[in-house]
């Protein structure tokens, strides 16, 4: 992570056909996507992107058993926002930063 960057955004998508991995590849406005076995990487560092058109789109091209999870870690509002992509559903959920490790617990993290 490069400081000072105020937007980060992380992500994987999986279960995508090599032509719906093109067609969100085409449409991704991140710094960096990139195809991968199956699926689509998402990184970006840098300035605000609205991801919701695009993961809204990737939800209607992911088939049965496709999935995926974007982060979008926003510095300057100090959320991290967790977008879960299932086909024809995507949940949000958004925590302030420094709740993170509260709503992790039962995960390991202490």
């Amino acid at each position: 992570m490069r400081p000072g960057v105020p937007y980060r955004i992380y992500g994987r998508i999986r279960g995508l056909s090599p032509e719906a991995a093109r067609e969100l590849l085409a449409l991704a406005p991140f710094d960096a996507a990139r195809a991968e076995a199956g699926g689509i990487e998402i990184e970006h560092e840098g300035r605000y992107v609205d991801v919701e058109e695009f993961l809204a789109r990737a939800v209607a091209l992911l088939p049965e058993g496709g999935d995926g999870d974007v982060d979008v870690i926003d510095e300057e509002a100090w959320t991290i926002t967790r977008y879960a992509l299932r086909r024809g559903d995507l949940q949000v959920v958004s925590h302030g930063l420094d709740d993170v490790l509260d709503h992790t617990k039962g995960e390991g993290n202490f």
